[in-house]
């Protein structure tokens, strides 16, 4: 069920609203004057519905998909901490007593 508060709520209790959806992972819809203005989400699920637009934009999305969907179904797919590890440059954990 969508959350909805007005914005002075908001204003007011800024800290609790955030804390919220950064717990829950639901957005919270903001009103002004009786009709939606804006929404608060949590920064992670904000970043990848932008990635997942970034990808529609490409007009062979469709086959994109379909050859990741085939991908993963194989086994070839990498977690999403390994990737980002790999983007940040981090070197991947070992286990311990490894060296």
């Amino acid at each position: 069920m969508e959350r909805i508060i007005p914005i002075t709520d908001l204003q007011t209790r800024a800290k609790k609203y955030v804390d919220q959806v950064r717990e829950a992972g639901e957005p919270l819809v903001i009103t002004r004057r009786g009709r939606a203005a804006a929404v608060l989400m949590d920064y992670d699920q904000y970043e990848g519905l932008r990635e997942t637009g970034d990808e529609l934009s490409y007009p062979d999305w469709r086959t994109r998909l379909a050859r990741a969907r085939k991908e993963f179904s194989k086994g070839k797919f990498v977690t999403l901490d390994a990737y980002r590890r790999r983007r940040s440059g981090t070197p991947p954990s070992t286990p311990s007593g490894a060296r």
